[in-house]
């Protein structure tokens, strides 16, 4: 009997630590997965209060897009169609654009027409070649440079709205520019940049003016002989457009 008692007792104690042994496994585990789980959210709103501070210049709808492209892992497409060259401007912002929020955010792809005016951009059919290159984002140079010389201000208004119209249809986030400056003996630039303004406010399309970045004196910023940009003025231009998209980072 005592014998007995003894097995039992024995018995008790092996299950009893075996209970203590597994109940401090399941809490070490358990503590595990919850320390697992706030690093992730620590990380995630440490990540994302990050990507705020290069955020704050741009709408909410594409500060959106940047959160979601971080939390999905899926790249955000920017294509831009410009008149300047790919690797002027358009480069420097890629450039940027990586060095800020990393290598997997952005893709950036430039599409330039050179010197088509407005005209000949709604004959080529740019929006389709557009499409083709699967943006998620279009930054869009009305080409005011192009057309004085070949359009009245009028025509180029009534061109560019057509193109908002054709750009929006193919439901991306759409953001237009004007072009760089230019001298013009009819009609001022300054007056075309917000007669701009004008069709991309009535069309509920972001504008984003550069225009007041540009000193009077272009001397230094415009090619004389050529009429585009110098590699000054090329600069000028894709700072504007790297702070307005990193939060005025500095990239001096």
């Amino acid at each position: 009997m005592k014998a007995m008692v003894g097995v039992n007792v024995t018995a008790a104690v092996l299950c009893g630590a075996v209970m203590y042994v597994g109940t401090q496994h399941w809490q070490e585990k358990t503590e595990a997965q919850a320390s697992e789980v706030k690093n992730a959210v620590v990380h995630k709103e440490k990540q994302f209060s990050d990507v705020s501070a290069y955020t704050k210049n741009l709408p909410d709808f594409i500060t959106k897009q940047i959160e979601a492209s971080i939390e999905n892992k899926k790249p955000l497409t920017l294509v831009i169609a410009t008149s300047a060259k790919e690797a002027g401007w358009p480069q420097q912002l890629k450039k940027e654009l990586a060095a800020t929020y990393g290598s997997d955010v952005f893709t950036v792809k430039t599409l330039s027409y050179g010197s088509e005016t407005s005209d000949e951009l709604l004959s080529s059919h740019i929006a389709d070649q557009i499409d083709q290159l699967q943006p998620t984002i279009i930054l869009f140079e009305a080409p005011l440079k192009n057309d004085y010389q070949h359009l009245t201000l009028d025509e180029t208004l009534e061109n560019t709205e057509k193109l908002i119209y054709q750009l929006k249809d193919l439901k991306k986030t759409l953001i237009l520019q004007p072009s760089q400056p230019y001298i013009s003996q009819t009609e001022s630039y300054e007056e075309c940049v917000e007669a701009i303004r004008g069709v991309a406010e009535k069309n509920w399309v972001h504008y984003l003016n550069h225009s007041l970045i540009w000193p009077f004196h272009l001397g230094e910023y415009i090619n004389t002989n050529t009429g585009g940009t110098t590699i000054k003025g090329n600069y000028v231009w894709g700072n504007y457009l790297v702070r307005w998209f990193t939060g005025n980072k500095n990239t001096e």
